[in-house]
């Protein structure tokens, strides 16, 4: 997936399945528990890493899993800022993560030092979207897949 691609796309669900599977390193879970609806209508969905197991009514109550709400919840991406600094440091240098708000628009710039480790490189990304959550999932997406 393109640099382009990632940054055209919208916050909601295609972003959040990508997020979960290709950052957070969750595919979608390959099964149904037998007492999915039970739970769902208790208000108790099970919950399996990036996934919720939920029942909609007007779907016709058939269990299906849903991504959580990185690119729309603030407390949803929080754990992708998490995964980022954690997997990069493991294979790179240390990592400078920005988010800001500048004249209506969230930005988020993503660095490394150099090798002497008194300056900053260049950013390997930097780019601006209509809300934080947005912003750190296209920065996440960029950095694991994009090209």
């Amino acid at each position: 997936m393109t640099k382009e691609k990632i940054l055209a796309m919208e916050p909601g669900k295609e972003l959040d399945i990508l997020v979960a599977e290709k950052v957070m390193n969750h595919p979608v879970p390959d099964f149904i528990p037998e007492d999915a609806l039970d739970l769902y209508l208790a208000g108790s969905p099970i919950h399996c890493d990036s996934w919720t197991c939920v029942c909609r009514y007007d779907e016709g109550d058939v269990p299906k899993w849903i991504p959580d709400p990185y690119s729309t919840d603030p407390s949803a991406a929080w754990p992708v800022v998490e995964k980022l600094t954690e997997e990069w440091t493991k294979r790179n240098k240390p990592i400078s993560i920005e988010v800001t708000y500048d004249c209506g628009a969230y930005e988020t710039k993503i660095e490394t030092w150099d090798d002497d480790k008194k300056n900053w490189n260049e950013p390997i990304f930097s780019g601006s979207c209509e809300a934080a959550p947005e912003a750190i999932c296209k920065a996440a997406l960029i950095v694991f897949v994009g090209k």
